[in-house]
């Protein structure tokens, strides 16, 4: 069954945000069940809303991706984490979501 995922990560910083991606590798090498990433500051620190094609594959990325990466890299912030089936998904411009997102504050180095 596809998955929302929404990690609300409290106290991360935007440098500890693109070591973690950048560590991981997920830009260029997602994780198989994965289909969208999204992210976006709070007055807490970070949400990340992602959607998978199981609640399975997310939990199989925690533990052999993020996990070993956020402990790698020292970073331990208070998360959490909610799970929930899929119910409808709208994205009548999808196509052009890759050129906006090089030009997005947060968006990985291109070289």
């Amino acid at each position: 069954m596809t998955v929302v995922t929404t990690l609300d990560i409290t106290g991360m910083s935007p440098d500890e945000y693109r070591a973690v991606l950048d560590y991981m590798g997920v830009e260029k090498k997602p994780a198989v069940g994965i289909y969208l990433h999204l992210t976006y500051t709070t007055d807490f620190g970070y949400r990340i809303i992602e959607v998978w094609d199981s609640k399975e594959g997310f939990d199989e990325f925690l533990e052999q991706r993020l996990a070993p990466a956020t402990k790698a890299l020292g970073i331990n912030r208070d998360t959490k984490i909610t799970v929930n089936p899929l119910h409808n998904f709208f994205g009548p411009r999808l196509s052009e979501l890759p050129g906006l997102v090089s030009t997005l504050p947060g968006a990985p180095e291109t070289t």
